[in-house]
């Protein structure tokens, strides 16, 4: 046994109560309603900024009893505090422990170095940066090294904090030897994996959950590099959501980062918090909901869900349609009154969509069965080469039934990205979101999509030249069910009758827009 464990075996939480596991998912829902923990547990040391050799401990926490997975995913919490202020032990961390572990993660929360030099400089905080993430891969190694004592799936270590241990977080992810920044001084310090204990060991972590926290340089996160997800509120007075100013050189913020993720390919996601400040202003119903989508996310990445590591690469997978749009926009030609249509696949097997909404000036690019977030990846190179008077917008396969579905949330924010960059280069360009489908595949999610649906809606009706429609009544019966009889054998796509449905649905505000006049 892990001659740390023994040491501190006195301060483990034995909460030997039987756990009721129910048709619950693991890591999904809370089906663990107890929880152990093992407290004040060194992982290593290191010499602080007073020059003194610090012990460095944790928390553990883990689903209580007979909790019979012997590999779990680990999540390491990293507190904030300005680099100066805070412990492993905060209400914050707490919550976050206490929701994962039941949840069925095993959960660490980590003191780290704290201080910073007297004059309080930029440079300075760089320097509690490097030390802190230091400690961070450290803390990260210890359980590569007793990943059999606690149980550790080490393939599934991810990583999150709260404002300075977020900035830690993101430092320890992606900051390579070529990014430290000038200042560091790596006589003193160190290399960027540190001395703090474990050595031997890979520090590398599978994804991160950035809550309102910031980089230095945005430009450290590279394609292939952990998936991210963001949370911040957007009055944000301590570090930026944004790039609207720099907290001691930490300039870029959770939203700036979701965007750079999005157009580099990095699966990633965005949670904002609209007129809230930093950490949610410690507001206790804030912060839950913020670990639903967390949790929400974090599920989607783990390996049950993507077998053998692999997820989808949005600058691979529509390849060759991509170069199929880029051959013929070299021969095509429209007139002013084009209307460009494009999304997934109920757009791509759309094959008589001018003769459906009687309109021959058709830019048609369907591709997939893609997502949002491909359309974010592939949205600059299918509409920039084109001036068409208006675009139609289909994207249904977000939410599908699958483990790897967005909650509606994330399809809203995915969705607001795609028209912020859309309006980048045409400001005053309709833009139509044709809402997603009922099919008789996927019922058993459309409360799901209705929510989205909805969101998205609401979100339009706000905004200029931007609208939705809905078509969803046409395609249900009697008994409120999609109608078998519109779809072809897969259950899923419109057979001829069903897009002829849609194009009646859709024709008049094609031909409004493309005449130049708004509804």
């Amino acid at each position: 046994m892990n001659k740390f464990l023994l040491r501190w075996l006195p301060l483990f939480c034995c909460c030997w109560l039987s756990v009721t596991v129910t048709a619950q998912k693991r890591f999904h829902d809370p089906v663990f309603q107890q929880i152990d923990s093992v407290l004040a547990i060194p992982y290593g040391s290191a010499v602080n900024v007073k020059g003194n050799q610090e012990t460095l401990v944790l928390n553990v926490f883990k689903p209580a009893g007979n909790d019979t997975m012997e590999r779990r995913p680990l999540l390491i919490f990293i507190h904030g505090g300005g680099f100066q202020n805070g412990s492993r032990t905060g209400a914050y961390g707490s919550r976050i422990c206490n929701r994962f572990a039941q949840l069925g993660y095993v959960v660490a929360s980590i003191d780290y170095r704290l201080g910073i030099a007297n004059k309080k400089s930029n440079a300075d905080y760089a320097d509690a940066l490097y030390r802190a993430q230091q400690d961070g891969k450290a803390a990260v190694r210890f359980f590569r090294k007793y990943a059999q004592e606690y149980g550790i799936d080490t393939a599934q270590i991810f990583i999150t904090g709260s404002s300075a241990g977020a900035k830690t977080c993101l430092a320890m992810a992606y900051m390579r030897k070529e990014d430290v920044p000038a200042t560091i001084d790596t006589t003193q310090w160190g290399s960027l994996e540190g001395n703090s204990g474990n050595a031997g060991y890979s520090s590398r972590v599978s994804g991160v959950i950035n809550a309102w926290g910031a980089m230095i340089d945005y430009r450290w996160i590279r394609f292939g590099d952990a998936p991210l997800f963001n949370v911040a509120g957007t009055a944000d007075k301590t570090v930026p959501f944004d790039s609207s100013y720099d907290y001691h050189s930490f300039k870029y913020g959770p939203y700036i980062l979701y965007q750079h993720c999005l157009q580099t390919g990095v699966a990633t996601g965005w949670r904002p918090f609209y007129g809230a400040g930093h950490t949610l202003d410690n507001n206790a119903a804030k912060q839950d909901s913020a670990l639903t989508e967390m949790s929400a996310w974090l599920y989607t990445q783990l390996r049950y869900i993507n077998p053998n590591g692999k997820k989808s690469d949005p600058t691979m997978r529509w390849a060759v349609e991509m170069k199929s749009f880029d051959s013929a926009n070299l021969v095509d030609t429209y007139p002013k009154n084009a209307v460009l249509f494009t999304g997934s696949s109920y757009i791509r097997l759309w094959k008589n969509i001018r003769e459906d909404v009687k309109h021959p000036s058709i830019i048609h690019r369907g591709y997939g069965g893609s997502n949002l977030t491909e359309m974010a990846y592939y949205v600059k190179r299918i509409i920039n080469p084109h001036q068409p008077a208006a675009l139609f917008m289909y994207v249904g396969n977000d939410i599908t039934g699958s483990e790897k579905d967005k909650t509606p949330t994330q399809v809203l924010e995915l969705f607001k990205y795609v028209v912020k960059t859309i309006r980048d280069k045409y400001p005053e360009l309709p833009i139509v979101w044709l809402q997603i489908a009922p099919s008789p595949k996927r019922w058993m999610v459309w409360n799901e999509v209705q929510e989205a649906n909805s969101v998205i809606a609401a979100y339009c009706a706000g905004e200029n030249r931007l609208y939705t429609v809905n078509s969803s009544a046409r395609y249900l019966g009697k008994d409120g069910k999609p109608m078998e009889s519109l779809f072809v054998e897969d259950r899923l796509h419109y057979n001829e009758k069903g897009y002829q449905l849609w194009g009646k649905e859709i024709k008049k505000l094609v031909h409004q827009l493309a005449s130049g006049r708004m509804p």
